[in-house]
């Protein structure tokens, strides 16, 4: 059901007496770590070796503190029988850890979870850490559209989200698989991508994201350089964009450009036949 996440993985307490309200049906089992398998509905695509190795080593010394969640999956082996297998809901970074620790078995808590709830749980359980990047995040919400047929309303429900911020996600998916592997890399930041979804064109989009690169940026610049670069005529900064809209106005046509070469500034004007040429040439000849 659309909206659980982590709290139906929570008991719930009554208001007055702070005990469940709700018969004890959680054990906690130690299951293999080899048996364990990853949620291939986890959004995280990404795992931070520094901040994983760290926990390793809180493993090593404290041992795993905190069950992960898990649901029982059993296979058919190639004798016929049948084998069980666990797969994450959530906790795989304290999987990936406790592997990283040498452990042979950990605590985890059995589930019964659909597909849709294993990505909701997911999902939630990183944005709530707030360390899941926006391209892994926006991906993740693209699935639940469309495995899932979820609305963007439901989506920003679900995931506590505005419904504003989840449409600004999925624009980020619109960009270059270049500039998104900078974002996950952590090479530019999702204040500067929405800042290069200002710019509409794709090459000049590409040379202000190597730009960005090249010259760090701010935000604020990113923005600046994206509606238009400005031109100056006789000391005055007239934006870019701007100017072309006015004079595209004023020359009734709708592809006017301002191309600055070394010291001198063009006017062109697109045409694709000779008869565009010959209506507009009308449309000025008989402007008055």
């Amino acid at each position: 059901m659309v909206g659980k996440g982590l709290e139906s993985l929570i008991p719930k307490k009554d208001q007055n007496t702070g005990k469940s309200t709700e018969p004890a049906k959680e054990f906690v089992f130690w299951i293999e770590i080899d048996k364990i398998k990853p949620n291939p509905y986890q959004p995280r695509k990404e795992f931070n070796d520094q901040e994983l190795n760290s926990l390793a080593d809180s493993i090593k010394k404290y041992g795993l503190l905190q069950p992960i969640i898990v649901t029982k999956i059993e296979r058919k082996t190639s004798s016929g029988g049948m084998m069980a297998e666990y797969q994450i809901i959530a906790g795989e970074r304290r999987w990936r850890a406790s592997r990283r620790a040498g452990l042979k078995q950990i605590p985890v808590i059995i589930k019964e979870r659909s597909n849709q709830e294993k990505l909701e749980i997911a999902l939630i359980e990183n944005i709530q850490r707030k360390n899941l990047n926006v391209v892994d995040k926006a991906e993740a919400f693209e699935r639940l559209r469309k495995e899932f047929s979820l609305l963007d309303k439901e989506i920003a429900e679900m995931v506590g989200m505005s419904r504003e911020a989840v449409s600004n996600a999925f624009r980020i998916l619109s960009l270059s698989d270049e500039i998104k592997d900078a974002i996950k890399a952590e090479k530019i930041s999702e204040g500067h991508a929405r800042a290069l979804l200002g710019s509409k064109d794709e090459k000049e989009r590409r040379k202000l994201f190597l730009e960005l690169l090249e010259n760090n940026y701010s935000v604020r610049e990113t923005e600046k350089r994206a509606k238009g670069n400005p031109i100056a005529i006789d000391k005055i900064i007239i934006n870019k964009e701007f100017l072309e809209k006015k004079l595209e106005e004023l020359f009734s046509f709708d592809k006017v450009k301002l191309e600055k070469k070394k010291d001198k500034i063009q006017l062109v004007i697109d045409f694709e036949t000779e008869e565009d040429i010959k209506k507009w040439m009308k449309k000025i000849i008989h402007k008055d």
